[in-house]
């Protein structure tokens, strides 16, 4: 395995990167074909890690920016490395609105959601959306529910079937990166950014 070249080692701790050159994100992504520049195919290559990408992004969602984590061996596994290499890919609408597609080492757990359901995959195989109150009672949402946005809305960290892999997941951060209400996804939008997953070659 080649050592990441030296541009790319200040990327130790948790850097973000624009993509408004990466991913072209004056357009919205499903006019256009995933092409990574030279420059960040290295940087996410550096990772060490499968990297997962969406080939479906919901109507008046553009790119905004990515966070990398590239933990590597010599850097102590603690605090934002204590579980390897990560990254996390935010879009965003005109409301303010986000959805981010993110990959983590392990970590995982945490109380129930109130609603919850699992949908099949191709790339991370069966997958649980959930959303509402924490801690919840994980009921079965209604199917008025599912074609609405939600508070909370996200999809539990899976791995990918065929390769060995991070967990993989899709979430609506309403608190995080300076990120408005959802008033742009629903759960059905999540399951169909889910099924559009596919692993960067």
């Amino acid at each position: 395995m080649t050592k990441p070249s030296r541009k790319f080692q200040h990327l130790g701790s948790a850097f973000l990167l624009s993509l408004l050159s990466l991913f072209h994100a004056d357009r919205p992504l499903q006019s256009q074909s995933i092409a990574l520049s030279p420059e960040y195919q290295a940087a996410l290559a550096a990772l060490n890690i499968p990297v997962a990408v969406p080939t479906y992004i919901p109507e008046g969602f553009t790119l905004s920016q990515i966070k990398i984590n590239l933990c590597s061996s010599d850097i102590p596994q603690g605090g934002e490395c204590r579980e390897g290499s990560s990254y996390e890919i935010i879009y965003r609408n005109a409301d303010n609105a986000c959805v981010m597609i993110d990959a983590i080492g392990g970590g995982l757990g945490g109380p129930d959601s109130e609603f919850h359901y699992s949908i099949e995959t191709p790339l991370l195989g069966e997958v649980e959306i959930g959303f509402g109150e924490i801690p919840g009672d994980r009921n079965t949402p209604t199917p008025e529910q599912l074609t609405n946005p939600q508070s909370r809305l996200y999809s539990f960290p899976a791995k990918a079937t065929s390769t060995s892999s991070p967990y993989y997941a899709v979430r609506v951060p309403e608190n995080r990166y300076a990120c408005g209400s959802n008033t742009g996804i629903s759960p059905l939008e999540v399951e169909r950014i889910l099924q559009s997953l596919v692993l960067l070659e």
